[in-house]
């Protein structure tokens, strides 16, 4: 018996034209646009946000220490002389001071990296594995690990420097007008670090890597925490609210931030004066009197 055969529809698939392609990526491009700058803005708020938070809690930190050890904030030089040991150099560099709070467990290698930090040759030393030596610390002849980086000018790729935060130079009058819980709103104790000498000068800082911490390409933008436990952004080296009272009873004057530039006590030396200067410092001797800082 044969069977009729039925009609067979064949249906094509229709794919989209070149025109249509174009007008999707158009579309695709055109939210691009819209989107990027706001979800830009939104993550750099975000890495500020988380920026203020760390920076305070570093400088809550300092606090601690300070609560056992009759109101001063902690100084590696002080802290060496307490030990007969020779295992450490004990200036007050900033590496022994950020090192030597990590040893004593107040917070960990990656606190003091920014999360607006610049730099690709600053790291967090225990990123991948741990690093920082917990076990080789006695609380006797080993205080820290002394492997930890903190001049940002030597830094390299192969050889990071491990912390971004400048603190209050702990040299000349600094320490007994500023480094201690007495110390007031104008009294700056740790901030994002500065250009060079506290220049901003377009030769100079178009190539610091201080440069667009908070996304700002023209002018220094940083953080700043002052001895009464204010966080604040500022967007300038010589912040508002932070006039320097000048030892000698002179009246009140402008403050760099990131320069020794009252000479109140020695007008020929500004570092031993009393104004604020952030600094990163690998070398601070009382005797002979030197301090040298570095920048990147």
């Amino acid at each position: 018996m044969a069977y009729p055969l039925r009609s067979m529809k064949i249906l094509k698939q229709r794919g989209f034209t070149l025109i249509e392609l174009l007008i999707v990526i158009a579309i695709i491009g055109l939210l691009s646009a819209l989107l990027l700058p706001a979800l830009n803005t939104a993550m750099r708020t975000a890495r500020t946000t988380k920026d203020k938070t760390q920076a305070k809690g570093v400088h809550g930190a300092l606090l601690l220490f300070a609560t056992s050890n009759e109101g001063k904030l902690p100084q590696p030089s002080i802290v060496g002389g307490e030990h007969a040991s020779v295992a450490h150099d004990f200036s007050d560099t900033t590496g022994n001071l950020m090192s030597m709070m990590i040893g004593r467990n107040f917070f960990n290698t990656g606190s003091v990296i920014s999360p607006v930090e610049t730099n690709p040759a600053i790291q967090d030393m225990n990123a991948e594995t741990l690093a920082y030596d917990f076990n080789s610390i006695d609380g006797e002849t080993v205080l820290w690990d002394d492997s930890f980086q903190g001049d940002v000018e030597a830094a390299t790729l192969a050889n990071p420097a491990n912390n971004s935060y400048a603190h209050q130079a702990l040299w000349g009058e600094r320490l007994r007008t500023k480094w201690h819980t007495g110390a007031g709103s104008s009294d700056i104790v740790l901030s994002n670090r500065g250009p060079e000498d506290g220049v901003q000068a377009a030769d100079t800082f178009t190539n610091s890597n201080t440069l667009k911490f908070h996304g700002s390409e023209s002018i220094w933008v940083g953080v700043i925490v002052t001895a009464d436990g204010s966080v604040r952004i500022v967007d300038a080296l010589i912040p508002e609210g932070i006039a320097y009272q000048p030892l000698n009873g002179m009246p009140l004057g402008p403050d760099n931030i990131f320069q020794a530039d009252w000479g109140d006590i020695d007008p020929t030396d500004g570092a031993k004066s009393g104004d604020n200067w952030m600094v990163i410092c690998n070398e601070a001797n009382a005797i002979p009197e030197t301090i040298n800082v570095v920048w990147d």
